[in-house]
């Protein structure tokens, strides 16, 4: 009889460990997925700026779930991604824009003049006498 109960007590000790080994696991798989989707999000926000992209917005138009990071920290499908973006939306990426300008036309701007300083406004009222 007590070879059955130490048997019982053995299995019951290991399922518990088995139990309490997958919740940890699981805990770390999912930190481990956190931190993978904090990272394809910054690169893919990088690699975005240096398409010329800053606007925040424009990254929901990603799917981030279909980006994998390789092992060497590349990130693959993301180019793609943002190829489809500049084919679909060229507006973004500054394409016919002089100098990559998007929004508004260098012609737009006005023209800045120089602040005077107060001796040069001092001057100037002299000289006008």
């Amino acid at each position: 009889m007590e070879d059955t109960t130490d048997k019982t007590n053995d299995i019951a000790a290991m399922e518990s460990a088995l139990k309490k080994a997958n919740g940890e696991a699981a805990h770390y798989r999912n930190e481990r997925n956190t931190f993978r989707d904090m990272a394809i999000g910054l690169k893919a926000e990088r690699t975005l700026s240096e398409a010329g992209i800053n606007n925040p917005k424009v990254r929901k138009l990603l799917n981030l779930s279909e980006i994998t990071v390789t092992e060497s920290g590349e990130l693959e499908g993301l180019t793609d991604q943002i190829d489809s973006l500049k084919e679909d939306f060229p507006e973004l990426f500054g394409a016919g824009k002089p100098n990559g300008i998007s929004g508004a036309d260098a012609s737009d701007k006005r023209e800045v003049s120089p602040t005077k300083s107060s001796a040069e406004k001092l001057v100037a009222g002299f000289l006008q006498r």
